[in-house]
């Protein structure tokens, strides 16, 4: 069984970036490695080690290649930007959640296209990869970077791709990529890279896909669910340090199962991969589970002027009442609080306030999962209660005035629609402010 990137990069700490492949797959039908079994393990073998999460991934796709807005490839765009947003707002990314993974469902905007002119059959470097992620970044054709922001570089097709520092090129059986690096204003740039199998760069083939389309899905659902989980891996960004990882094995989520042929399913008619819980287990992704999501989970309407705030607002999905509304970023309630996690508004609350909307569920168990601060250019310890139908299932207190990741615990509902509902506790101007409400399964 082929040493994944994960553990050479434990053993020779020298490498810049985390892939998905397999070696000796640059043949049309590659065949397969041996698969390890996984035991049953009691212990949790993937572990947190403090590196930072996109805990609300906002993905958008850059189709580098002049051959995306011509046919054939012309097609290609509108398809993955389509998965891309399935993927990051439903069941995928639920079956993180209910892993524990402190990663929630995300979301995806319109990509874009670099019409750089590329050669068929040449390789193109990494390195050309993050020079064309700056310029287009600095030009405005891909949204400036945040907390949550992943670029997904898919690649035209027949270019391949080498990886620099001697790990190879994705005609050698890497089939994708996931690293960082600190952008030109010291934000950090967080990217994956997906190639198009076989054609005039002979790139490497994935045994499970049927096309070109599925190979594309299933390298980015395993890139996608290693770069929320393990974003700066061996990269110069937060100094490398490590999310989620197996020691053990010395892998990411995607790579401990991407040679079980059991992992390769389809959703919503994407091929994608099941990546391991944190017992090193296929960690299933459910199409049945999929959950009705609130409506403006980022509260961005209505729309509040820039440095502004609204007190009970109208015109929005969520109902306000009390002590309770909308803030911009970089206003009176948010100039203390870094941006929004999504979007460019918070809804905010004090004592009394709440926010509330209906919402259909499926019967069944569920958790409710939202990104919280306390307000920072006023002193405040605020709780957040979170109530189905006037019944409290969660009460939370952030810690702190950065945007964190919290859930509710597991509570039990009927089929029909029910309220969802938001309350301040707080004493005084004490300020509690949330964003990104999101709804799984559990």
């Amino acid at each position: 069984m082929a040493l994944s990137w994960m553990s050479r990069m434990l053993k020779e700490l020298s490498r810049p970036v985390s892939r998905s492949g397999r070696r000796q797959s640059h043949r049309p039908r590659p065949a397969r490695l041996q698969v390890e079994a996984l035991e049953d393990r009691q212990l949790l073998t993937v572990s947190f080690f403090g590196g930072n999460l996109l805990p609300q991934v906002q993905a958008q796709a850059l189709f580098l290649g002049n051959e995306f807005s011509t046919a054939p490839a012309n097609s290609e765009p509108a398809a993955l930007d389509a998965f891309l947003k399935d993927i990051t707002g439903g069941p995928y990314m639920q079956a993180l959640t209910r892993a524990g993974y402190n990663v929630g469902v995300g979301s995806a905007v319109a990509g874009a296209i670099d019409r750089t002119s590329l050669t068929a059959g040449s390789t193109i470097s990494d390195a050309f990869i993050r020079s064309r992620l700056q310029a287009d970044v600095n030009s405005g054709l891909l949204q400036a970077p945040n907390a949550n922001t992943l670029y997904v570089v898919y690649v035209e097709p027949d270019v391949a791709v080498n990886l620099g520092a001697g790990q190879g090129t994705t005609q050698q059986g890497i089939l994708g990529y996931h690293t960082a690096f600190l952008g030109a204003n010291g934000a950090p740039i967080r990217y994956a890279v997906v190639v198009s199998p076989g054609g005039a760069a002979g790139n490497s083939v994935l045994p499970e896909a049927t096309s070109a389309m599925d190979q594309q899905t299933a390298v980015t659902s395993h890139e996608l669910a290693e770069a929320v989980t393990d974003p700066d891996v061996n990269s110069n960004v937060n100094n490398g340090r490590l999310g989620w990882v197996d020691l053990q094995r010395g892998q990411e989520i995607g790579d401990i199962t991407e040679n079980n042929p059991n992992a390769f399913v389809r959703l919503d008619g994407h091929l994608v991969q099941e990546v391991a819980d944190q017992n090193d287990q296929l960690l299933q992704v459910n199409p049945a589970a999929t959950v009705t999501q609130p409506s403006d989970p980022g509260f961005e309407t209505p729309n509040v002027a820039a440095a502004g705030f609204q007190v009970d607002p109208t015109g929005s999905p969520w109902t306000f009442a009390g002590a309770a509304g909308l803030a911009s970023n970089g206003g009176p309630v948010t100039s203390g609080n870094p941006n929004a996690p999504q979007g460019t508004q918070v809804a905010w609350m004090q004592n009394g306030g709440t926010v509330s909307q209906a919402v259909n569920f499926a019967a069944g168990s569920y958790t409710i999962s939202f990104e919280a601060a306390q307000r920072g250019n006023f002193p405040s310890h605020s709780t957040i209660q979170v109530k189905i139908d006037g019944q409290t299932v969660g009460t939370i207190t952030p810690t702190g005035t950065s945007y964190a990741l919290y859930s509710t615990g597991p509570f039990t509902v009927t089929a029909g629609s029910h309220t969802i509902q938001f309350v301040g506790v707080g004493v005084g101007g004490s300020t509690a402010l949330f964003d990104a409400v999101s709804i799984a399964a559990g």
